[in-house]
């Protein structure tokens, strides 16, 4: 009696596992940290399918670089108005150092949540490259770098 009642017990439990396992559904995954490298690495090439994020001061800033020299930007916070104009505040600074300021800002200003595409002129993003946002929340200077 005792040796059926454990392989009742191990078929319930071989039972729960393969369904589990064919139920069919995709198993849940955390989402993976975000990438971003401390430097600028003059030998890699640009991995564009990163999103970068910054959260500071209470602003969250996150971006993903489009190609073609846009960015999908997207600003959030839960206190205060985001009241930047981010063709203003926000610039390229290439793998040489040097600085690219945006041509166009299509997104809103204003409110707790805002987003846009900053389309800057071409530059050469092979070898790395920053997009820095300043003085948003008191933070001087938000570095995101691919």
């Amino acid at each position: 009696m005792r040796i059926s009642g454990i392989i009742i017990a191990l078929l319930i439990l071989i039972t729960a596992a393969a369904s589990g396992c064919l139920s069919g559904e995709e198993p849940q995954t955390e989402k993976p940290a975000t990438v971003v490298p401390t430097s600028l690495d003059k030998t890699s090439t640009t991995d564009s399918s990163e999103t970068r994020e910054n959260s500071e001061a209470g602003v969250t800033i996150t971006a993903v670089y489009l190609g073609s020299n846009a960015f999908d930007v997207k600003l959030d916070t839960h206190s205060g108005s985001l009241d930047y104009e981010m063709a203003k505040i926000s610039y390229i600074r290439d793998s040489n150092g040097n600085i690219i300021k945006p041509q166009l800002w299509d997104g809103g200003i204003g409110g707790h949540h805002f987003e846009g595409m900053l389309k800057f002129p071409k530059f050469d993003d092979r070898f790395g490259f920053e997009l820095v946002i300043q003085d948003v929340a008191g933070i001087k200077e938000r570095v995101l770098k691919w």
